[in-house]
């Protein structure tokens, strides 16, 4: 996962350092389910649409907040643009949970009864005042929406925040890690919950 470069209240950080050639980061997603569930929602298919990212997040840069100025880590990427990450790691993380009979991103037109659209407000490190040590705060809303009759049967917000375990990009990616694995559980198994109910 890289160079480990610490932000110095000196003057040097991650933001100014210039690195010649950007590492990639990439977010493994939770362990899989050993055993499928038994719900109704395991009988239907779920699309997962295209994410409404915030602004100044739709990239592959990793963002930083520091009070109210938005800026990006130098030298340090993501695989994909924020879209492209949370889409293809929902997909993935929801298929993985054995919750549905599948699980498939929007544009590959799979047909299914339940669309979860997904709007990304927060995928961001940040810098509070006297604190050297970002927090990560990752948060996702999902809305539920029934494909025959394109009714919204709920929306479902799931957000955290987690605090790096120091000033390097290895730790700011792990915890970015740990705190979509939450996330993506989180919204995997009340998306699970809300789709048994109305089928029922």
């Amino acid at each position: 996962m890289g160079a480990a470069l610490l932000i110095s209240a000196c003057g040097g950080s991650l933001l100014e350092s210039d690195l010649p050639v950007p590492t990639r980061y990439v977010i493994a997603t939770p362990p899989p389910a050993t055993v499928a569930s038994t719900s109704a929602a395991s009988q239907i298919d779920l699309a997962i649409g295209r994410p409404d990212v915030a602004p100044g997040l739709d990239t592959d840069r990793i963002a930083v907040i520091r009070g109210h100025e938005l800026d990006y880590y130098r030298g340090a990427l993501w695989r994909g643009t924020v879209l492209d990450t949370v889409q293809s790691y929902l997909v993935t993380t929801l298929e993985d949970q054995k919750l549905f009979r599948s699980v498939a991103a929007e544009q590959a037109r799979v047909g299914g009864e339940y669309l979860l659209d997904i709007e990304v407000r927060d995928f961001q490190a940040e810098y509070s005042a006297g604190n050297a040590i970002p927090t990560v705060r990752v948060s996702l809303t999902g809305r539920l929406i029934r494909i025959r009759d394109r009714h919204l049967i709920e929306t479902i917000t799931s957000g955290t925040t987690k605090q790096a375990g120091e000033n390097r990009l290895t730790s700011v990616a792990a915890a970015f890690e740990t705190a979509m694995q939450q996330v993506s559980l989180e919204l995997a198994n009340r998306t699970a919950a809300v789709v048994a109910a109305d089928r029922g």
